[in-house]
């Protein structure tokens, strides 16, 4: 396989316009919030689930390695392509698809920022919790492969108390649709929860299903003094226990 190639199928399958070969285009791609970096062979940016589902088949038939990446805050090195081949960046299915006030869920692709996402639906009265370090760039497909926490996630849980489907792209193209928009979903197997966590292994996920609660009349940041830890955890422990 060569580089030339390998750019010919990928634009034929996605569009010229989705593929960057140069060495600028890879360089900024080639790597995260950790010291490591190395150069892709090729950068793929969709903007659809179609899209994706072409470069994958390409991919696979070709046998070049995908990596998945959405905003690269990553700590552990996850988008990093040790092995070169496709970077496959998310970063433009950013939009919002549905916002259901009455059911409590919201449809998003996953390149939409945590932080835009959350300013939207506190303006509907909704509330997303899960807030990562990175919340104000992370975007939520990472979010959802990496299982993303935060500080809120002591009261409300991390990210995977917040997933009730998704459409995941397999290696080879094909689209499962995983959950939906219902509260309680107790029959046949839960095959969404397998790709949360799994950072980009199994699959490519090009849309969610989100659970929202309602938005906290009040918040307040509050500060106390232990002399010990045992005393922390003891106040911890009586916190969390009042409710």
């Amino acid at each position: 396989m060569s580089p030339e190639s390998l750019v010919r199928e990928l634009a034929k399958a996605v569009g010229q316009d989705a593929v960057q070969a140069g060495e600028a285009s890879r360089l900024v791609y080639s790597y995260d919030a950790t010291f490591q970096q190395r150069l892709p062979d090729i950068v793929v940016s969709p903007t659809t689930t179609e899209q994706v589902q072409a470069a994958l088949r390409v991919a696979s038939r070709m046998e070049v390695p995908v990596i998945t990446r959405g905003a690269g805050t990553s700590l552990s090195g996850g988008t990093i392509p040790m092995t070169g081949g496709i970077i496959l960046n998310l970063a433009r299915m950013d939009r919002i698809l549905e916002i259901d006030k009455a059911n409590g869920m919201a449809v998003v692709e996953p390149g939409v920022v945590n932080a835009d996402f959350q300013s939207l639906v506190e303006a509907e009265g909704l509330f997303y919790p899960p807030d990562p370090a990175s919340y104000r760039q992370s975007t939520l497909g990472g979010n959802v492969a990496t299982n993303a926490g935060g500080p809120r996630g002591v009261k409300y849980g991390v990210t995977r108390d917040y997933v009730r489907g998704m459409d995941v792209a397999l290696a080879d193209g094909a689209l499962l649709r995983l959950g939906g928009k219902v509260a309680k979903n107790a029959t046949g197997y839960q095959l969404y929860h397998l790709f949360i966590g799994s950072e980009g292994t199994l699959g490519v996920i090009t849309r969610l299903v989100l659970r929202l609660i309602p938005l906290p009349q009040v918040q307040r940041t509050a500060r106390a003094l232990f002399a010990t830890l045992e005393d922390a955890s003891e106040g911890v422990a009586t916190v969390l226990a009042t409710g």
